[in-house]
């Protein structure tokens, strides 16, 4: 087995609600337990304050620091949040205080290796908005010893390196994984042990008696002498994320970035439950002014199912430029409405930037999204003769009842029909006129229709050429009350 921690130092900071990137460097922010500092970001340490003070201490010296208690709900969901985004390296995970455990020995291939696989988790992290210290060992103590003692070397892959490294660390970076007693903690330091390589030296059975069996046990499966058992992590059953913000959002761009620090979770869920995306919802609450504002829900519903984070994140910018919101937002909640089974791409031979399909239905999605799904429409049949009647436009993201396919044998129909159909003059002989005179390339389509619904339609259809080398849609009026049974010449659509 191979195990990869990724330890959060500051989860307390990170777990804070943000408005951009970057603000938690620019802003003194401190977190505060039982009156003292229990975190503060680089701008705080900056100036003057540092873990540990007291909170009167703190705003002496930096009036203008933020203190914000701390919350151990907004961590554990932090750390759920960054372990269902690692779902898309491997199904196994295993659910820290400060962070998260994979094990990843069957993942090495598909990402390329462990230093593939590390960049990515590193990557994976980075666009959740979480800061990470990465380990990897053979054993999940040993990886999560090596990513919380701040050891220097902390990627081993051979046991016996491993167990070097283990015996360096100092005795009291073993809190992460048992916290001492202060007995034990005395006697340990009556004895001059400062490393766990000088503890685990230690004759076993006077260890287990004097310290206890958890702690020799605790050591055992850090070097790999005893199985490490591990409860893996669970994802809930529906998707719902969301994400506060420390200053109040009023511009796209603030929104983007906070949707962006979600998705990486969703894609995670999909992969976990071989799922793809149909249907997503956000909704956004909004600051209350003199009169309660109502959330604002978004939808954004896609004409292919996907699970492509890239995509989705480029149509929830797309859907949220356009959108002006009614007041200023302090909170996001990403849903997933509906998904489909999905088990992945199939493979190529010879793999192409992206397929046809997936091109054109990206194109689709991104249209609708910058446009609104009333404007994007695509043609269904209708059981009609008559032209403009025989096919209605319906939004891409409906399914079409009948199949948009003319019957085998059918006479040519332009996709762009004119309405009305504009009349058309004709010469001496009764032959129509459109720049010059037409030429008519197709035998008639006659088409007698609408007597039923008091639209009677009686036409003569022909496939014309102008002067200008253009094809046209034609047709001459059959009128009972006309000479020789004719009427006038329409264009009434144009061929492509």
């Amino acid at each position: 087995m191979l195990w990869v921690a990724l330890h959060l130092p500051q989860l307390s900071l990170q777990a804070l609600p943000w408005s951009r990137a970057g603000l938690e460097t620019l802003l003194p922010v401190a977190v505060v337990e039982q009156h003292r500092l229990l975190g503060a970001n680089r701008a705080a340490r900056a100036l003057g304050v540092q873990v540990g003070q007291s909170v009167a201490t703190a705003l002496a010296l930096l009036p203008q620091l933020v203190v914000q208690p701390r919350d151990e709900a907004r961590e554990r969901a932090f750390v759920a949040t960054l372990a269902l985004a690692l779902a898309a390296l491997t199904p196994k995970l295993n659910l820290q205080a400060s962070g998260v455990l994979l094990e990843v020995r069957a993942s090495l291939r598909l990402f390329g290796g462990v230093r593939c696989l590390l960049r990515r988790a590193q990557a994976i992290a980075h666009d959740c908005g979480a800061h990470v210290r990465l380990a990897c060992a053979p054993t999940a103590s040993a990886a999560w010893l090596l990513a919380t003692s701040g050891s220097v070397r902390r990627r081993t892959l051979q046991s016996s390196h491993c167990a070097r490294q283990l015996d360096r660390i100092p005795l009291g970076a073993l809190d992460a994984l048992l916290p001492l007693t202060p007995r034990q903690t005395e006697l340990l330091q009556a004895l001059g042990v400062q490393r766990l390589g000088e503890l685990r030296a230690l004759p076993r059975a006077g260890l287990q008696r004097r310290l206890g069996r958890a702690l020799a046990t605790t050591l055992d499966r850090a070097y790999g002498d005893a199985s490490d058992p591990r409860p893996w992590f669970a994802p809930p059953e529906r998707f719902e994320a969301r994400r506060e913000l420390l200053q109040r959002a009023d511009d796209a761009a603030v929104l983007v970035a906070a949707i962006g620090a979600l998705l990486p979770a969703l894609g995670g869920w999909l992969q976990l439950h071989w799922h793809a995306a149909t249907v997503l919802s956000l909704r956004l609450r909004h600051e209350h002014r003199r009169e309660p504002v109502p959330d604002t829900v978004l939808r954004l519903q896609l004409s292919t199912p996907s699970r492509d984070i890239a995509q989705l994140a480029l149509l929830w910018r797309e859907r949220l430029q356009r959108h002006a919101l009614a007041a200023p937002v302090y909170e996001l909640i990403l849903a997933l409405e509906a998904s489909v089974a999905h088990g992945g791409t199939p493979g190529e031979l010879l793999p192409t930037a992206g397929g046809e399909g997936q091109g054109h239905a990206a194109l689709l999605d991104r249209l609708v999204a910058r446009l609104g799904p009333e404007r994007v429409l695509r043609f269904e049949p209708l059981a009609d003769h008559r032209p403009e009647r025989a096919q209605r436009g319906v939004p891409v993201t409906e399914t079409l009842r009948v199949p948009a396919e003319p019957p085998p044998g059918a006479p040519p129909r332009p996709a762009w029909l004119l309405e009305p159909p504009q009349p058309l003059a004709s010469d001496a002989l009764g032959r129509p006129l459109h720049g010059g005179l037409l030429r008519l390339c197709s035998r008639a389509e006659r088409i007698e229709a609408g007597w039923f619904d008091g639209g009677l339609a009686r036409r003569d259809y022909h496939v014309a050429e102008g002067s200008d080398h253009r094809l046209r849609w034609v047709y001459r009026e059959r009128r009972a009350d006309a000479p020789g049974n004719q009427g006038g010449w329409f264009l009434h659509g144009w061929f492509g």
